[in-house]
């Protein structure tokens, strides 16, 4: 076998592992299921991987590259510098539309991971040291390098509120891309502007 044809089925057993894994959760799924659907022998899915839980690992090891992109901070500046005339709301809303889309692209893996992580304890170690802290730098940078009128906000812990907006948009992501909201779905744009709204006005009349 070929280099090339031995990374190619690799990948397949990969895609077919995450597909599968989406479907119906790590534990229900089987070895023959994956095969059948990567569209090898199931003895050949052992010559990659020596057991189903090591997938599982190989999906998290994706994981964390994909996330990376995610928290890219040189795209994220790029979006600051390119739009540094236009209001804070504005600027907020495009970088979150910025990274619906990486977030929309990884879903799939991300949609395991985030469920498996209830049962696998290594899973979720994983995560917390590889991805967790991070998931609050993105909006602490963001907090940091908008031009923010600090006399009009609460002396806050950036911390604390990287942690609370980036909660709020990752419900938004999860919730959008599972579609479990039925047909009464807003407009995203329309979301990020509510989203906003609340982070930084609450829902109190003014």
């Amino acid at each position: 076998m070929t280099v090339k044809k031995s990374i190619d089925t690799k990948e397949k057993i990969f895609n077919a592992a995450l597909k599968v894994f989406g479907k119906k959760g790590f534990s229900a799924a089987t070895t023959a299921e994956i095969a059948e659907e990567a569209g090898v022998a199931q003895g050949t899915i052992f010559r990659y991987y020596k057991t189903k839980k090591d997938i599982l690992r190989g999906v998290m090891i994706e994981y964390i590259d994909k996330f990376e992109e995610f928290i890219d901070f040189g795209s994220i500046q790029n979006i600051i510098e390119d739009n540094k005339d236009k209001p804070l709301d504005e600027i907020l809303k495009l970088i979150v539309l910025n990274r619906y889309e990486v977030f929309k692209k990884h879903f799939h893996i991300s949609k395991v991971i985030h469920y498996e992580m209830q049962f696998h304890e290594d899973i979720k170690d994983m995560h917390l040291k590889k991805c967790k802290e991070k998931e609050g730098l993105v909006m602490k940078h963001i907090l940091e390098h908008i031009d923010v009128d600090r006399e009009k906000y609460k002396q806050l812990d950036l911390k604390s509120l990287s942690v609370i907006f980036t909660s709020m948009m990752f419900g938004m992501f999860f919730q959008r891309l599972n579609g479990i909201r039925g047909n009464d779905e807003i407009p995203i744009e329309k979301e990020i502007d509510i989203i906003i709204d609340v982070f930084f006005n609450g829902v109190l009349k003014r």
